[in-house]
């Protein structure tokens, strides 16, 4: 959403971001050429939220766009009190998130929040990061004319380098928030599988705090499984030391119960880096035999499997390095921002979404 509202700002649109507070940050700055406006702590945003429309922005603006479920924790309910034409961002259905992450007497609750908000924003236009995600929206009740397929995007600094990644290297890396659902531990339990057979191998836990017990939890796995030699936590990195921990690894193992579209991905094939990825990653995402290779969600010997099988083949890995760097060009920053500029610029307007039919990934990429 940052990337999306950065690229607004860049082609002349005024734009303000509302988000969270944080110990230590201004109230209200500057950054990005965007007007940062933060509202206390993330469990009353929805609260707060609704009262900064009514008092500063209803009337003022032309859009709004709104997370719809997820990051904020408690839903804003936008739909309920915003006049301005409305975008959605949803980046998942959430059950099978829920699912993973909580314990079983929670779901039927998370469950039916999800799709109480669902219905509140059926009537908004509403972003898809891929086709299939497009679909389990329409299962999650959301109207199939209301929704455009548009992924993600990366900096253009991410495709704009000529480096590639170490040959030969026996390094694995697992990018994003430390949450039990993205299921880092069973990357961490393949790799007892993986060093019988590459006992050089080695495994970089990169991301940020999120759920400090979980992260216990995988201290004292690693512990217990007698790997402190093999997995190294890095958190909070910069940009600059993702694209290196990137650029040593010879793949980015994704094993998460379910994402959206994964901007990890992307970045880890700007570099030249396959992805191995479980079932509940888009399988537009990510392509078996040509940009990585998957395997059944929660199936930690067949990930073990397809991590020992790119280890031992050379000619497997660069072919799936050359597809995935090619594959990447296609989400660069200023041409997946401008198609979302023109989405915003007609919703404002009032025109049909030219959007509306799914932006087309490349299928076959020649080698």
């Amino acid at each position: 959403m940052w990337e999306y509202a950065r690229y607004l700002s860049s082609a002349g649109h005024e734009v303000t971001y509302v988000a969270a507070a944080y110990s230590g940050a201004a109230p209200e700055e500057l950054v990005d050429g965007l007007r940062v406006i933060r509202l206390g702590r993330i469990h009353t945003l929805w609260l707060r939220s609704f009262a900064y429309y009514i008092r500063r922005a209803r009337g003022q603006v032309d859009v709004v766009v709104a997370e719809g479920f997820g990051g904020s924790r408690i839903p804003r309910l936008v739909p309920l009190y915003v006049r301005e034409p409305i975008l959605t961002e949803w980046h998942q259905v959430y059950r099978p998130l829920f699912a993973a992450q909580y314990p079983r007497v929670m779901h039927a609750p998370l469950n039916l929040l999800e799709w109480l908000t669902a219905r509140a924003h059926r009537g908004t236009l509403l972003r898809a990061g891929t086709e299939e995600v497009k679909q389990d929206f329409i299962g999650l009740g959301f109207r199939a004319d209301r929704i455009f397929v548009l992924p993600v995007s990366v900096r253009d600094e991410w495709l704009n380098h000529s480096d590639l990644p170490t040959t030969g290297s026996q390094e694995l890396i697992w990018l994003g928030k430390v949450r039990k659902y993205k299921r880092p531990d069973h990357a961490i339990r393949a790799l007892v599988t993986v060093i019988r057979r590459f006992p050089g191998a080695r495994l970089t836990i990169a991301g940020r705090h999120d759920d400090r017990a979980y992260e216990k939890v995988l201290f004292g796995l690693v512990r217990e499984l007698d790997l402190e030699d093999h997995v190294e936590f890095r958190f909070d990195v910069s940009e600059t030391e993702k694209r290196a921990l990137l650029l040593r690894s010879r793949a980015l193992v994704l094993p998460s119960a379910v994402e959206g579209f994964g901007i990890v991905v992307v970045e880890a094939n700007s570099c030249g880096v396959p992805v191995i990825a479980s079932s509940g990653v888009p399988a537009s995402v990510v392509r078996d035999g040509h940009t990585g290779l998957r395997y059944p969600s929660g199936d930690i010997d067949a990930l073990a499997t397809q991590i020992c099988r790119l280890f031992a083949d050379d000619v497997l890995h660069g072919s799936l390095s050359v597809n995935a760097r090619s594959f990447a060009r296609q989400f660069g920053w200023r041409s997946i921002g401008g198609q979302y500029a023109s989405v915003i610029e007609d919703l404002i307007a009032g025109r049909q979404i030219v959007a509306a039919a799914p932006v087309q990934l490349e299928s076959e990429i020649p080698v």
